[in-house]
């Protein structure tokens, strides 16, 4: 299809519904806390979550809830807030968001739409050793009982059945600990339906992303990023998997319709690391007066929960919590980006440095210079944080943006 018969269409109807899960979810949220009917659950992305759904929790992330207080311009204030209780400026701007919020809430200094408050706390260290304190943190301040699960980091030589049965026992001991805390019993037959939905949501999430494999694509990175909401918040229900069904269908459309998220797309790109929520708007219009578009990530890896599986639903949890995709080896990371360049067409690569974020931060450099050496990718870094604006220097990030698209001209010529 030539490039004069595309239509450019920035906002994806798919946009409207996300944003309607998203108020649906945390309002209930606040009609649990208010009722007291349901008890209320705070957890890590990658803790066996399907336990907690299938005892009735109401699950609420504090991760996610980072995110966005980061995107509303609000997570700064909170950070401030654990400043003067004596919290170092360079730890994680997700903790000291979390932590930050529960202090306002607490001391009735008015935190930013704060999470419904917590009755139970659950944390698993497969994504850093950081986020144990700080559940452990959370713990202290809202005086309620957590639980960490362990997950030790798979490396080349480990003996990974080993470590998921370790996780899987933990997993057991959970139960166990629920059962005496809410007074009911554990149904199998629930968590075998739990995991089922988990499973095919999981499914519809990887076929939107695949969308992007086109060229050119149908959607940005930045247009993709919130819709991890469903698969990490909302899989247990069938409303994820129809809302990814619905998803692709309309990529689909517009991959048949020839409409293309940016105009002057001249180059797909790849984005490594957290986004840096406060910029997306500022980096997708920097990203697009350069003709470059961000395409895809490992970012979308953290949420991809294809380990699940209903024929073996505690097992299959368990695999879930202990090969989540932080808490593997940097060259499987690597190795992982490189399919990505490939199956994507990349020709080049931002790489995100969070100077807060070890898990993602940490390797990076690597896997920057193995792109570079092994597919002659150019690739350039920027650094910033996660949701702590006083990291960020736009003006040196673009120009190393600007740098990068010079590099790819340069290239193309």
């Amino acid at each position: 299809m030539g490039e004069e018969t595309l239509k450019v269409n920035q906002r994806l109807e798919a946009q409207k519904r996300l944003g309607k899960l998203i108020q649906g979810h945390y309002s209930y949220a606040r009609e649990v806390e208010k009722k007291k009917d349901q008890l209320i659950a705070w957890t890590t992305s990658g803790a066996p979550n399907e336990i907690l759904w299938t005892m009735d929790f109401f699950v609420q992330f504090p991760e996610a809830y980072a995110a966005t207080c980061g995107a509303k311009h609000a997570a700064h204030a909170h950070c401030v807030i654990t400043e003067t209780h004596g919290y170092e400026r360079h730890l994680c701007t997700y903790c000291r968001n979390s932590l930050g919020s529960t202090l306002a809430e607490i001391e009735g200094k008015g935190a930013f739409d704060p999470l419904a408050r917590p009755d139970f706390l659950l944390v698993a260290n497969n994504s850093c050793i950081l986020i144990t304190k700080w559940w452990e943190h959370l713990s202290h301040y809202w005086k309620i009982p957590m639980i960490n699960i362990d997950s030790p980091l798979i490396v080349p030589g480990m003996d990974q059945k080993e470590i998921v049965d370790h996780v899987k026992r933990q997993c057991m001991d959970l139960i166990n600990f629920l059962e005496g805390f809410t007074g009911k019993k554990f149904d199998y037959d629930r968590l075998k339906e739990i995991v089922a939905n988990g499973k095919r949501s999981a499914e519809g999430y990887r076929e939107v992303l695949n969308a992007n494999r086109h060229d050119p694509v149908p959607a940005t990175f930045f247009d993709l990023i919130g819709h991890n909401f469903p698969n990490l918040v909302l899989r247990f229900k069938p409303e994820a998997e129809e809302h990814y069904k619905m998803m692709k269908a309309e990529l689909e459309q517009r991959i048949s319709d020839g409409i293309v998220p940016m105009p002057n797309m001249k180059y797909r790109l790849y984005w490594d690391g957290v986004p840096y929520w406060f910029a997306i708007r500022n980096l997708s219009e920097k990203l697009q007066s350069l003709g470059m578009c961000l395409v895809t990530s490992t970012y979308f890896e953290v949420f991809a929960f294809e380990r699940l599986d209903p024929s073996r639903p505690l097992d299959s949890v368990a695999e879930n919590t202990a090969m989540f995709y932080l808490n593997r080896s940097v060259n499987y990371k690597a190795e992982v980006t490189e399919k990505i360049f490939k199956d994507f067409h990349l020709d080049a690569g931002v790489f995100a440095y969070a100077l807060s974020c070890k898990p993602f931060s940490i390797s990076m450099h690597y896997i920057a210079d193995t792109i570079q050496k092994k597919l002659s990718a150019p690739v350039t870094i920027i650094e910033g944080d996660l949701v702590d604006e006083t990291f960020y220097d736009e003006e040196r990030n673009n120009m190393k943006l600007q740098a990068l698209a010079e590099t790819l001209a340069a290239k193309k010529r």
